[in-house]
């Protein structure tokens, strides 16, 4: 199991979690929090695949390992919080 906490800044310091994704062995994951925000609709590069392109619904524990690479402003971070699994090469 993984879970990404995807983090905004809050005005005077500190940061809110804005997303959580958790993503089970099975592959099953689940999006919860305040932002509205399609996490399905973005995009990794993965130079890997021949799309050249990392959905969260074609590899989620590889989406979530690696959501760093699209989430890269300091307007939300991807905070991996827990990871049961084997990391990903990057």
């Amino acid at each position: 199991m993984i879970e990404v906490e995807f983090r905004q800044p809050v005005r005077g310091g500190g940061e809110t979690v804005a997303l959580t994704l958790r993503v089970e062995d099975d592959g099953s994951y689940a999006i919860d929090g305040p932002l509205e925000l399609d996490l399905e609709a973005v995009a990794i590069a993965d130079r890997t695949l021949p799309s050249g392109r990392l959905w969260l619904r074609d590899d989620p524990a590889r989406w979530a390992r690696n959501a760093h690479k699209a989430f890269r402003t300091g307007y939300l971070v991807p905070v991996v919080v827990k990871d049961d699994g084997p990391s990903a090469e990057d």
